[in-house]
């Protein structure tokens, strides 16, 4: 007879009991928003959003606006807070209104996001949905607007992060799909004939990629009101994450825990949903060891993970040229790097904003596409540092040589990055099979730079 004594099989290890050091793990998810008294450092960003969005409740319609600040810094948070209550106050004074919110990290193309603002109408309004495919966005646009116009008196649309929904863009002549987006949206009265109103809050880490982007005529219809968010301090991530503290059962998040996962995350850009997703990640470590407190150990476990998620979905999301900035620049620190470690002036893993350059025009040679100036791959990179995917760092060459920039590494490496970049591009993943003539080119380069 088989020995019962044996280990438990799957089905009586799945029906066995359970245990959780989450008390109400949605206080931590990131699509959460929650109660105003938890909002901590933002009573003036607040108020400038209430003052914007208070017409809506006296027949008028209230300016767009432009959050603008670094990850995590609460700017949906906010948003969404405000859009909420003025959608309350509406229903009890008979005003019809309704809050959508489109992450462009999250949407591949203008039709997705325009969708997705359709389908949350119709599923808000209980009316009968779109269908995904088969339906062109001018379509989708004009479904949008005839819900608004016949359903509502005002529909407030965030569109989070929208710098990153570009689209397919390759060249400078490929307007950006978050500016179609704006334009159609904020012309929405003209194009729909609506009697109700749209308005926008748009959020955005980086203010100078979305308003360099807007060609001219949406640059001529899109006019927000600007709201800073700073990052931010110790102190407030502490505060901000205390107030999480009952996602956890009591007594589980052992001492100086809430205090590291702050610490950690303001060494960064203090982004709080950085600092809320280590906190979860940390719980969910917790969980599958089966352990019973959430100890210093758990988040630094949780702390590099949670490091590379991130920077992985922004280098999935960034533009193109974007993109192939930091494929040149990752290829020069794989194939350049016995270079860089024997020169004295050169560091391993480090790349010198020249050489990187030299090799993005090449790649962009090689696919036939436009090749940018320095000046724009430069501010590409810097852009991506404060997205953290790079750290950029000024150096001096001595002998009054002068300055330069270079980019480093520090969550992702260079080949992770590469693979992420090349993996659905199949021309991309063409051009770096040349090795060799990579490796010269970076070699090469970085010989001249280092003489």
């Amino acid at each position: 007879m088989p020995d019962k004594s044996g280990p438990l099989s799957i089905s009586e290890q799945l029906a066995g009991d359970y245990h959780s050091v989450f008390q109400n793990k949605d206080l931590i998810e990131p699509e959460t928003i929650v109660d105003e008294d938890r909002i901590v450092g933002r009573d003036e960003q607040l108020n400038l959003i209430i003052n914007t969005l208070k017409p809506a409740l006296h027949d008028e319609h209230p300016e767009d606006m432009l959050l603008r600040g670094p990850s995590g810094t609460g700017k949906t948070l906010c948003a969404g807070t405000v859009a909420n209550k003025t959608m309350e106050i509406g229903a009890e004074r008979g005003i019809e209104i309704e809050y959508i919110e489109v992450n462009g990290k999250h949407k591949k193309s203008e039709h997705e996001a325009v969708h997705q603002i359709a389908h949350s109408l119709e599923m808000s309004l209980d009316l009968e949905q779109t269908a995904k495919r088969g339906i062109s966005t001018s379509s989708k646009y004009d479904r949008i607007f005839e819900i608004i116009d016949e359903h509502l008196d005002l529909a407030i649309v965030v569109l989070d992060e929208l710098d990153l929904l570009v689209g397919e863009t390759r060249s400078k002549d490929e307007v950006p799909a978050f500016s179609d987006i704006l334009y159609n949206l904020t012309r929405s009265k003209r194009i729909g004939n609506m009697d109700s109103s749209i308005s926008l809050i748009v959020t955005t880490n980086s203010p100078r990629s979305l308003m360099d982007g807007l060609n001219s005529r949406t640059a001529s219809t899109f006019n927000p009101s600007e709201i800073s968010f700073d990052d931010y301090d110790a102190y407030e991530l502490t505060e901000i994450l205390e107030y999480r503290r009952d996602a956890f059962r009591k007594g589980v998040l052992g001492d100086g825990v809430i205090e590291l996962v702050a610490a950690a995350s303001a060494q960064g850009e203090g982004d709080a949903r950085f600092a809320i997703d280590l906190l979860r990640e940390a719980g969910n470590i917790v969980n599958r060891l089966e352990d019973d407190m959430v100890l210093e150990r758990h988040v630094e476990q949780a702390r590099d993970e949670v490091e590379k998620n991130y920077v992985a979905d922004i280098v999935e999301k960034v533009s193109h040229q974007k993109q192939v900035s930091l494929l040149a620049t990752a290829l020069v620190a794989i194939h350049g790097n016995p270079v860089l470690e024997r020169e004295p002036i050169l560091r391993s893993n480090c790349v010198p904003s020249s050489v990187g350059y030299t090799l993005y025009r090449w790649v962009q040679e090689q696919s036939n596409s436009e090749v940018r100036s320095k000046h724009s791959y430069l501010r590409w990179m810097r852009e991506l540092s404060t997205y953290e995917v790079i750290k950029n760092k000024r150096r001096g060459r001595g002998n009054e040589q002068g300055m330069f920039s270079e980019y480093a590494f520090p969550h992702l490496n260079p080949e992770s990055i590469v693979q992420i970049i090349v993996e659905d591009d199949p021309l991309l993943s063409e051009i770096i099979g040349d090795k060799e003539t990579i490796r010269t080119i970076a070699r090469s380069n970085l010989t001249e730079f280092a003489s």
